[in-house]
């Protein structure tokens, strides 16, 4: 950004879907990751163009700002946000621009009304005023993400239906296994797809239950096998498969043939890949037992022409400019 702070301000990462899609939304367990692409939020004089957290701009940052400020008390000059780092050839990469926006917006109040963002306390505190700027967009959404932005590393995330008191606990990766992240070079709209799914719901709510069951099933199975490479690997084939039926049974591209193809070339690999979030294209996640079988996709994906992008799971959350 070219205007100087007049405050300072806070960055927050991305996150990534590792499991729990659409399931997290019934009340299962999600594990979601940060991701090393940052937002910066920045209290300046006047924002530049097109970086303005406002109702229309950046809303969600917008929305936790005005939280944070009515708790804290309200911070001068305007915020601008700065996402460059999640987006790739003017689209958005889908590792959550929105939500790091939120997290660094809640982080940047708390930074310049003098608390420390290094603390749990306080980091939970950002995510409080985060979640709430989420809700006021986006309230049929899970937060899921917003805690990784805000917490960072690797969480397991649960929030009952209806209600924002939510559970989120950080978890260790389990060290054997190796992760690609490969974008399909589609954007893929998280709201179309999910008014398909909730359609799905209006019209035939035994199909919609029984494929919902079979996600927070998978979901469930998923966070018990975290720590273990081999039954992860499984449980990310099964969870693949339980988003791709809800997809047809929606007459939602979930899995499309992009997406299918970085599972087809995983599977061969040796290893395993999904949708990273909703699907329809943006971002999957492809796990490997080694390093070894990971390099094989790396070349599969090469001679396919998938792109990898080279990002960081894990790492810090919401912190200090």
């Amino acid at each position: 950004m070219s205007r100087a702070p007049i405050a300072g301000g806070a960055s927050a990462p991305g996150k990534m879907m590792i499991s729990g899609e659409y399931a997290v939304l019934a009340g299962a367990p999600a594990i979601v990751a940060a991701v090393q692409t940052r937002a910066y939020a920045r209290f300046v004089a006047e924002a530049p163009t097109g970086q303005l957290a406002s109702a229309s701009r950046f809303p969600e940052a917008h929305a936790a700002r005005g939280r944070a400020e009515q708790e804290l008390g309200p911070v001068p000059g305007e915020l601008a946000i700065d996402v460059s780092e999640l987006r790739r050839e003017g689209q958005k990469l889908g590792v959550g621009s929105s939500s790091a926006a939120a997290a660094a917006a809640a982080g940047a109040v708390l930074a310049v009304r003098g608390h420390d963002l290094s603390s749990d306390e306080v980091q939970r505190r950002a995510l409080g005023f985060a979640l709430d700027g989420h809700r006021t967009v986006a309230p049929k959404g899970s937060g899921a993400d917003v805690a990784a932005c805000t917490l960072g590393g690797f969480v397991r995330y649960r929030r009952t239906p209806g209600h924002w008191e939510v559970e989120a606990d950080r978890l260790a990766w389990p060290k054997e296994l190796v992760w690609r992240v490969a974008w399909t070079g589609q954007a893929a709209s998280t709201r179309a797809l999910i008014e398909k799914v909730d359609a799905l719901r209006e019209r035939a709510p035994r199909t919609y239950d029984e494929a919902m069951g079979r996600l927070a099933d998978e979901s469930e199975r998923f966070v018990e096998a975290f720590g273990d490479a081999g039954a992860l690997l499984d449980a990310t084939r099964r969870y693949c498969g339980a988003m791709d039926a809800l997809g047809q049974a929606a007459g939602a591209p979930i899995v499309e043939q992009r997406l299918r193809t970085v599972a087809a070339l995983a599977q061969r690999a040796g290893g395993a890949a999904k949708p990273s979030g909703a699907g329809g294209g943006d971002v999957a996640l492809a796990l490997f037992g080694s390093r070894e079988d990971a390099a094989r996709f790396d070349e599969a994906c090469r001679e396919a022409g998938i792109a990898l992008l080279d990002v960081e799971l894990g790492g810090p959350g919401v912190r200090p400019l």
